[in-house]
């Protein structure tokens, strides 16, 4: 062989040996990130299913992949082995997917919430593909993976977050996908001009406000057929605007709150039929990740109807006709600001007055007004955040109106706002939703989202001085706007989104069940807890310590229900953004 020859053979040689090299070089160490899927996706799955709170679900679908995102961009660039300009370029492409989902979207505030999704998605997809395309060369996994990047970022791009869920997670549609809010501007007008023949006041089996008559979700002298195998007549169903409230019931109606395009209304329906019979109009509109439209529900008093709008319009109604009374602001009234989740406060009538929560801050974060004028009566309170109603009590013979805030909870005196008593407990950044719960006329429990639990207080009044003393603190039961009930010296309500049990007087947990979210109602006569969860379904749950378990349940509505279930009548009321419904649920001896 000629010395040329040799030569050649030896610079191919030396080619092939290069190329091997070059291959061998731009293999991927992708075990370190299959490691890190892996945990991501058991640590996701575990947490959200073995949690319940609002806190749990954070760190589930937002803390944990926020890690695994972090520590395989770590693994990409130092330890990936794939070439610098290749690592520089996939981080860069990386951030640009993420950065085109969060700005394409509406609002900066969805696009952060679709994160959620996105960032596992892409992680774990990158990693998989990388993973199974072991076998090809580095130029053409390489391409794979770039194409998944833009593909995926052009699936989220292509979807908008409708709402959350209780826990924060994102509802997403499709953009194409008419929102609640779009299908409310597209409702039929409501023709409305009937009148509603009402009793003077409201009596047995009406539901004249917010948590029935005592704000406490204990429906009182009704008894039904638990047998479900049929579920209960559907006497009606009809498409309503978008919003939260819940339905107040007398005699024979129902009112509730609702937006349409650019008004919020005040509804009136016949409780048979679902036929509308009036409806009151005011320009105004709450738009809002977590769910648009009004959020209390209306008080009934004396033939008056009492309403806030979530833009803090305070509005007395005529209930038989809808006609305005009187309208006040509690931006103008107090200088509040409208809250991140809108007004939500439940009007409580006391006495002559009728009282509002504003949120405002000190001095001010309570309002009366003169129920038959509308007149501002006093200002008090130093609260700036939160979402429960005022509360009517008597505790020690005095009545007295309690307000549940992110300060603690105060004790009012109805007809000046005197403060009587007080005790903080400050969730600040996690604002209180839930009612504050009175088991006897010296006991009241409060509720707290986040890590901060349920607590019970013992309150005395000696002479003229109250005393407030901590009786425990649990964090077995974490309500977040969840309202709970007691029965029999036990409480039954959310811990999060699951229901559960614990002893009043110790705060020892009796049971966890299933997570439902929702909102629940006690049928004292029956012993039984009747939930409507988050997702529409209607359950019956014996109200006893002795463990959970499912009566009956039917699909009830449609879509995320977070609105408070109703009964009144013999009939169910339920509600949601999009729909109403009523069923018969019969009566027995």
């Amino acid at each position: 062989m000629s010395e040329t020859a040799n030569q050649d053979q030896a610079a191919a040689a030396a080619a092939g040996q290069g190329s091997n090299h070059q291959d061998r070089g731009t293999r991927l160490r992708i075990r370190p990130a299959l490691i890190i899927v892996v945990a991501q996706i058991s640590l996701t799955l575990g947490v959200s299913l073995l949690g319940s709170t609002i806190v749990q679900d954070v760190i589930a679908f937002a803390v944990v992949p926020g890690v695994a995102a972090l520590l395989l961009i770590i693994w990409w660039l130092a330890a990936s082995r794939a070439p610098i300009r290749d690592r520089l370029i996939g981080l860069a492409l990386f951030a640009a997917a993420l950065g085109w989902v969060v700005f394409t979207q509406k609002e900066l505030l969805n696009g952060a919430i679709l994160l959620v999704f996105a960032v596992p998605t892409l992680t774990t997809g990158v990693v998989a593909v990388l993973a199974a395309t072991f076998w090809l060369r580095w130029p053409v996994r390489r391409w794979i993976v770039a194409t998944l990047m833009v593909v995926c970022a052009g699936a989220f791009t292509a979807m908008h977050v409708d709402s959350v869920s209780g826990t924060l997670v994102p509802i997403l549609s499709w953009r194409w996908t008419p929102t609640a809010d779009d299908l409310s501007t597209g409702l039929p007008p409501l023709k409305g001009g009937g009148t509603a023949l009402l009793p003077a006041q409201a009596g047995p089996g009406d539901w004249p406000g917010f948590r029935g008559p005592a704000r406490d979700s204990h429906v009182a002298g009704t008894k039904f057929s638990t047998n479900w195998g049929t579920p209960p007549r559907e006497m009606w169903r009809r498409r309503v605007g978008v919003g939260w409230s819940s339905f107040t019931a007398v005699g024979d109606y129902v009112f509730t709150q609702e937006q349409r395009g650019g008004e919020e209304l005040v509804t009136c329906y016949r409780a048979e039929t679902g036929e509308n019979v009036w409806v009151n109009r005011v320009d105004a509109q709450r738009e809002d990740t977590m769910g648009a439209g009004p959020r209390a529900t209306p008080t009934f008093d004396q033939g008056r109807l009492y309403t806030l709008g979530a833009t803090g319009i305070l509005q007395c109604l005529d209930a038989a006709t809808g006609n305005t009374v009187w309208k006040r602001s509690l931006t103008t009234d107090v200088g509040a600001e409208v809250p991140g989740w809108g007004f939500s406060s439940s009007p409580l009538v006391a006495g002559e007055l009728l009282i509002v929560f504003t949120g405002a801050g000190e001095g001010k974060s309570v309002a009366a007004y003169n129920r038959a004028s509308g007149d501002v009566a006093w200002r008090a309170g130093h609260a700036s955040g939160g979402y429960s109603s005022p509360h009517l009590a008597r505790i020690g013979q005095v009545p007295q109106v309690v307000m549940n805030s992110d300060f603690g909870v105060q004790s009012f005196e109805p007809d000046t706002g005197t403060l009587l008593w007080e005790h903080s407990w400050k969730a600040k950044g996690s604002p209180r939703v839930v009612q504050p719960l009175f088991m006897d006329p010296g006991s009241v429990l409060l509720g707290a989202t986040g890590s901060m639990g349920t607590r019970l207080l013992r309150i005395e009044k000696q002479e003229k001085t109250w005393s407030v003393k901590e009786e425990w603190t649990t964090r077995k039961l974490r309500p977040y706007f969840n309202d709970f009930v007691v029965h029999k010296g036990h409480c039954y309500g959310f811990d999060g989104n699951r229901l559960a049990c614990i002893d009043a007087i110790t705060g020892k947990l009796q049971w966890e069940g299933k997570r439902y979210g929702g909102q629940l109602l006690l049928i004292s006569d029956m012993d039984m807890l009747l939930v409507l969860s988050e997702t529409g379904n209607v359950i019956l749950i014996p109200a006893t310590p002795e463990g959970f378990r499912e009566i009956a349940s039917f699909k009830a509505i449609t879509g995320k229900t977070w609105n408070h279930p109703v009964v009144a009548h013999g009939k169910l009321f339920v509600r949601n953004a999009q729909e109403a419904a009523c069923f018969a649920l019969g009566t027995t001896p």
